[in-house]
């Protein structure tokens, strides 16, 4: 396909994590996609930490998996050090992260956007303008000008610009225009959002110095290996591809500490040079120490970028110091003492949207064809930016095919539980996901991401006939084994209680199934194969998610219970352009709270902070007077 006079259903601006997911997902759905990137050699660049997942993080990547999405699956192909995080905690919150070579990522993420070259074309440029047809509320997106004067003609459009949108550098007192180190901002492109009417917000995030390796000593430092076997994002992974690495931890002390107190009035985020907002989950060095004054010491992770480990990410040592007092810091760390930097730490000043003007399937309101995703709303991090650019990606193509567009509830997703954050809550800083965000995160493991979202993926075209017959047979293998365990009951022989006891299982007294002794805190499913060996013979992803299932199985169920007077919750909306000031029985401040977040459905109501329980009564009785006079 080629972009001379073809009219595409879909134009992706940008080719980051969110970029990619969303040309991909357009594509997957089957209608005409472009994506316009200012570097061929950029797509998928990890301009941060050269790792994915995490807790909240990793979750996303299972559920960009479990929708058709490409993340998982390039990760996987370029890790150089898997880890389960959280394995001693309980299953809601364990966690896949995986450190990668920086430069195979982007290797492998070219060749798998290769793979839908059938429906897609990759357009080498910079975005310039918005083309509009119609004025007003009947506003909607006919095209993207490139910088050059060139029309891109669409019928909708993806921002995907991350930290692009009149990106300024600051590295010290110096300020250089760019999204990141070496390359150019987007400035005329935020001029046009901001023309248009779109609320702007200016937000902060910022990276770490990297180092050269062989100027570590890390005879001095305590090594962090990989887990084997080691967990995949994919099902479909069958091992890993490259050599694994260590990584390895080190912290500051009281002379890095006094370094930083000594140069603070030095940093560009305390010198008034920036104003944006900074996250409050993942500061700058010179921030946690002037948050935490006692602290003594604040750890400091080194991750290599590269499967040599050439270059390693100091993960905890983000900055804005001048050149001159990072190394001074850096230096001052145990192992560190002959550094030699390679690349200097800055802090980044960018545009973003306010996320309140989106709607729950990320289109601006009273934008047609607009959708948004990743950075630009105000998010920070590689999975934050894929899930939504997935989300985005894939609701622009529905549109096109008349579909309706996915909008994932809270209990069903971590995505969901974002969406509706942004959508609802808006932002006042850089927005990072974690498992305590989401009130039913018991419902929503990394397990069972697969049967979450799995009608979904089909009814949206997102997973090829393939890989849904595979997640549906994985689906009927758990369901069989499950009523199997339930079914299948062991008499209190001699024989079966000796067999019990060699395996660390307590004797019965009386017949009990399977089911029962695999409910018990010491019986793992691997400890019954002495009684049912053909448990052996299930997948390892199958044992723990059924593991999860029966454990756990009285608090899912309560769960699922809550989980329902939520989303009946969700179902209620709220009259459009709704009139809060009028509603008697509401105090000055929720009004003010509800005017400012202008939610949706009841639901979200409930969720803005200082809403009480009270105020949602009185809004139901409201919206039900209200459908009985219209």
């Amino acid at each position: 396909m080629t972009k001379k006079n073809t009219v595409f259903d879909v134009v992706v601006i940008g080719g980051g994590h969110a970029g990619c997911e969303a040309w991909a997902a357009s594509c997957r759905v089957g209608v005409k996609t472009a994506m316009i990137v200012p570097s061929f050699e950029t797509v998928g660049l990890q301009p941060c930490n050269p790792a994915v997942g995490g807790p909240g993080k990793g979750h996303l990547v299972r559920e960009i998996v479990a929708l058709g999405g490409v993340m998982g699956k390039v990760t996987d192909r370029s890790g150089i050090q898997f880890r389960t995080l959280n394995r001693t905690k309980g299953p809601a919150v364990r966690s896949t992260r995986v450190q990668t070579d920086s430069a195979v990522y982007i290797r492998n993420m070219m060749r798998i956007l290769t793979d839908y070259s059938e429906h897609g074309v990759i357009i080498e440029g910079f975005a310039g303008d918005l083309k509009w047809d119609g004025s007003g509320t009947q506003r909607a997106i006919s095209g993207v000008y490139l910088q050059n004067g060139e029309l891109i003609k669409c019928r909708s459009v993806v921002i995907t610009t991350g930290t692009y949108l009149r990106g300024m550098l600051f590295i010290g007192d110096e300020l250089t225009p760019g999204g990141r180190q070496g390359a150019e901002p987007s400035v005329t492109l935020s001029e046009s959002l901001e023309k248009a009417g779109l609320p702007l917000i200016r937000l902060k995030t910022g990276t770490c110095p990297r180092i050269a390796g062989d100027s570590i000593n890390t005879s001095l430092l305590e090594a962090q290996f990989g887990d084997e076997p080691p967990p995949f994002f994919d099902p479909e992974t069958k091992g890993v591809r490259l050599p694994q690495r260590s990584c390895y931890v080190t912290y500051t002390g009281a002379e890095t500490h006094a370094v930083i107190q000594k140069n603070l009035h030095r940093s560009a985020m305390y010198s008034g040079s920036i104003s944006g907002i900074g996250p409050r989950y993942c500061p700058s060095i010179e921030t946690k120490i002037e948050r935490f004054p006692d602290k003594d010491r604040h750890q400091i992770f080194l991750e290599p970028e590269d499967v040599e480990g050439k270059t390693i990410y100091p993960a905890g040592l983000s900055t804005s110091f001048p050149r001159d007092v990072q190394l001074a810091m850096v230096r001052s760390i145990p192992g560190l003492q002959h550094a030699r930097i390679v690349k200097w730490g800055y802090a980044v000043e960018y545009d973003a949207i306010e996320p309140q003007t989106l709607a729950p399937h990320l289109e601006v309101d009273g934008f047609r064809g607009l959708y948004l995703a990743g950075q630009i709303l105000g998010t920070s991090g590689y999975e934050e930016a894929g899930a939504l650019g997935l989300i985005a990606g894939a609701n622009a193509a529905l549109s096109a095919k008349g579909i309706a567009p996915i909008v994932l509830p809270r209990n069903k997703a971590y995505l969901g539980v974002m969406i509706d954050d942004l959508t609802g809550r808006g932002v006042d800083e850089p927005y990072r996901m974690f498992t305590s965000r989401a009130e039913y995160r018991l419902l929503l493991r990394e397990d069972n991401a697969d049967e979450r979202l799995f009608d979904e993926a089909v009814r949206s075209g997102l997973i090829d006939d393939r890989t849904a017959a595979r997640t549906r047979a994985s689906m009927e293998l758990m369901t069989d084994t499950l009523s199997r365990l339930q079914d299948s009951a062991l008499n209190p022989s001699q024989e079966n209680n000796q067999r019990l006891r060699d395996a660390g299982i307590s004797e019965i007294k009386k017949p009990t199934t399977l089911f029962e002794l695999a409910r018990r805190e010491e019986c793992q499913l691997e400890r019954l194969y002495p009684v049912a060996p053909w448990l052996a013979d299930l997948d390892c992803a199958v044992r723990t998610c059924l593991e999860v299932k029966i454990k756990y199985e009285g608090y899912l169920g309560r769960q699922e219970v809550q989980a329902k007077r939520l989303a009946e919750a969700d179902t209620v909306r709220l009259p459009e352009g709704m009139c809060f000031d009028g509603i008697p029985g509401l105090r000055g401040e929720v009004i003010e709270k509800l005017n400012f977040s202008r939610p949706a459905t009841l639901g979200q109501a409930s969720r803005i902070p200082g809403v009480t329980p009270a105020a949602i009564e009185i809004l139901r009785v409201y919206i039900q007077r209200h459908q009985q006079n219209n």
